[in-house]
């Protein structure tokens, strides 16, 4: 991923450096994404200092990076990130991904005139897209949205992605 993103700009200043553009594209991710990956790094981390290779949570942040940072970049509005009616009419403008067998679910919206697609959530192993699942990612994403955590407005979505805080954990997370 390295070779994709570029770098530039004063960090002390408080501009900071720019967010890691791919494809072609700005990603930016919110702190709920990053919460998530951020733990899971860390998970996959404790595993190899034990000397554990191939986990499930190695495949998940590798479904993850794949995902976030190479295929959404790619055509973020491709027919099959679409939703459909799954989060309601008021939702119908956030997309998702799907990998590990479409239980796991990257969350984002887009705007194709300023090239930025900022990454609002995945799900997790309480979350999973599995049949007859109570709580599953979509229902979790929906109660989020609804209490305003992502927000569901461009504007306040992307002021908090692009805070300098969330640029340092996304940087962190790419090396």
């Amino acid at each position: 991923m390295a070779g994709r993103r570029r770098d530039r700009g004063d960090e002390s200043t408080g501009q900071g450096r720019s967010p890691a553009v791919i494809h072609g594209w700005t990603v930016i991710a919110h702190p709920l994404f990053l919460d998530q990956l951020e733990r899971l790094i860390d998970a996959v981390e404790a595993e190899r200092a034990r000397g554990k290779t191939n986990t499930a949570n190695q495949k998940v942040l590798a479904g993850i990076a794949r995902s976030a940072f190479d295929e959404i970049p790619r055509d973020p509005n491709a027919s099959r990130f679409r939703l459909g009616g799954t989060l309601g009419p008021r939702y119908g403008h956030w997309r998702r991904a799907k990998f590990g067998r479409g239980r796991f679910r990257p969350f984002y919206r887009f705007r194709t005139d300023a090239r930025i697609i900022v990454l609002a959530w995945v799900n997790d192993r309480e979350s999973l897209r599995t049949r007859g699942a109570r709580d599953d990612a979509y229902a979790v994403f929906a109660r989020m949205l609804g209490r305003g955590n992502p927000p569901d407005d461009w504007e306040e979505l992307v002021g908090s992605s692009r805070a300098l805080s969330a640029r340092r954990r996304l940087r962190r997370a790419l090396a």
